[in-house]
Parts: structure tokens; sequence; C-alpha cells
């Protein structure tokens, strides 16, 4: 009978070195229907206003498997650079508690952005390119290519010097929804 081998203590460090490192690896966030809506927008830096929107409206409740899908048009941080400057502002670096006023101005953005149901383009262009928003907005979106559309919203037609709402990089699948990135925000008639 042999004895069993030992093997030289800087090995077994090194083994228990890669084990750690394995372990502590961060897990990479894919937009293949794996990870929910706040883990895509959270990942991303260029979606930190639309994210803190969320969080602060209070509406990111409303999201979450257990609510059902959800669909988001989501503008970058330089999309929603035309917002008033105060609003930038809160957006930037919102409050721990916020007040009414500013939870309901976020909530504004938020509802005119987001529609319930999981709703990529070949599911709206199956609905004549109409889609109802949280805030029952009415949109009509218009395909321009395989992932790209044009949205409009009823009673805030396209006018000069307001720019055009394009859909520029479209159904980014989340576990609880999808999300489609917009030029610009959708906002509620004024």
């Amino acid at each position: 009978m042999t004895a069993p081998r030992s093997f030289p203590r800087r090995f077994a460090l090194a083994a228990g070195g890669l084990a750690l490192l394995a372990a502590c690896e961060t897990r990479r966030i894919t937009e293949d229907g794996s990870f929910p809506l706040t883990a895509l927008l959270g990942d991303k830096p260029e979606y930190r206003r639309f994210l803190n929107a969320l969080n602060l409206s209070g509406q990111a409740g409303r999201l979450g498997a257990n609510n059902g899908a959800v669909t988001l048009f989501v503008p970058t941080n330089q999309a929603l650079d035309t917002l008033p400057a105060d609003f930038r502002a809160l957006l930037d670096s919102p409050p721990g508690t916020p007040s009414a006023e500013q939870r309901a101005r976020a909530a504004a953005l938020v509802n005119a952005n987001a529609a319930f149901g999981l709703l990529r383009l070949v599911d709206i262009q199956s609905r004549r390119g109409q889609i109802v928003t949280w805030d029952r907005g009415r949109l009509q979106i218009n395909p321009t290519g395989p992932r790209t559309a044009t949205v409009v919203r009823e009673g805030a037609p396209p006018t000069p010097g307001r720019p055009t709402i394009a859909i520029t990089r479209a159904d980014i699948l989340a576990s609880d929804g999808v999300m489609h990135l917009t030029s610009s925000p959708i906002l509620p008639p004024a």
C-alpha cells in the first residue's frame, strides 16, 4: 500500500486562490431575458436618469416577474437633456426623502414611457402599431427597420423644434419584460 501523495503547499494555495477567484467573479448582465429590467438599467450608466426616475416615482415596484411583463421606452441620459434643468438635477441627484411633487414629476415621465405586457416590435406591429402607456396615452409606433421605429404620442404630434422620438434599438429582453431605447423621452401632452 502506498502512502497518499502530498502536494506542495503552494499548489494547494494556488488551487484555493483560483476557486476563490471563480466564486468572486461577477456575472455579466446579458440582454437575453435572464435579468430583470432594473438590473439591465443599472448595468448601463447611460440609463441612470431613467432608473432614478423609476425609483424616485415609486413605480419600480410595478416591475418584477410577479407583477407581469412590462415594456419600457428608455431614453438615455443625453436624451433627457431636453428636460428642464431643475428636473434633470432631480434625476441626477434624487433626494432620500422626495416630496410628493418630486414623486409626481418623476411618475409622469415614467408613466408616459411604460406599457403593460411584453411588447416587442413584432407584437406592436400586430396591434397596428398602437399601444397604451401607463398614463393612458396612445402611442403609434411605425417601424423604420428591423430594430428601429418612430413613436408619435396621440395629442403630441411632431412639431418643429421638438425632436422626433425614435426607437434606436428595440427588443432588449429582460426576465420581467422588454425595453426599447429611445432618442428622446415620450412626454405627456403639454
